[in-house]
């Protein structure tokens, strides 16, 4: 394996090994400010598709509303932009009161590779819940712990924070803002959860 496929599943190994590295790598790269852009919407879109077919799997009555509204095939791919974007101008500006020093243009490319990563884990768990069910569910729950590591080893790589209990407490705070901000656009937008009549 040569090329793109080769650089990409290396630096999903050092993602996995060595998070920080891998993150001050992705940095390094400093690719165009549109090809982050379009990163957003590639990861999103395939989120969306992720998403619709593992309602396919778990029907969706039995998950979080959230999910319901993630997989919708017209306020999906929005949901997940807004999302993404709300984390990544969350943990750059909450980083930089605290005297980090990364900006929002890294913060998103880090956000972005991370959603990747979250789209690797999610194939495998869709994989696993049709091969061996209770396997997949394992794999959800850990999936969600390695994003919540990995998103504050990124944030520390971004801000140059060595303390990672310091970043945990700001990702907290930046979770809540992430929440009342979404929360009240979905309000002002009039957006609910698309409901299933049975």
């Amino acid at each position: 394996m040569t090329g793109l496929p080769a650089f990409v599943a290396d630096l999903v190994m050092e993602t996995l090994r060595s998070p920080r590295d891998a993150a001050r790598r992705l940095i390094a790269l400093d690719p165009p400010i549109e090809a982050r852009w379009i990163g957003l919407l590639l990861v999103s879109v395939l989120a969306l598709l992720e998403t619709r077919i593992g309602g396919l799997i778990l029907p969706l009555d039995d998950q979080p509303p959230v999910f319901a509204l993630a997989a919708d095939p017209v306020l999906g791919v929005p949901f997940q932009v807004m999302s993404q974007l709300a984390i990544a101008a969350s943990i750059a500006w909450i980083g930089r009161i605290f005297g980090g020093t990364g900006g929002f243009a890294d913060a998103l490319l880090l956000i972005v590779w991370l959603e990747f990563m979250l789209v690797l884990a999610q194939a495998v768990q869709l994989a696993a819940l049709i091969l061996v069910p209770p396997v997949g569910l394992l794999i959800a729950f850990v999936a969600i712990g390695l994003l919540i590591w990995l998103l504050i080893q990124f944030t520390a790589a971004l801000h140059g924070f060595t303390n990672l209990i310091y970043v945990a407490v700001g990702m907290v705070v930046s979770f809540l803002v992430i929440i009342t901000v979404l929360s009240m656009v979905l309000i002002i937008l009039g957006i609910t959860p698309p409901v299933e009549k049975g």
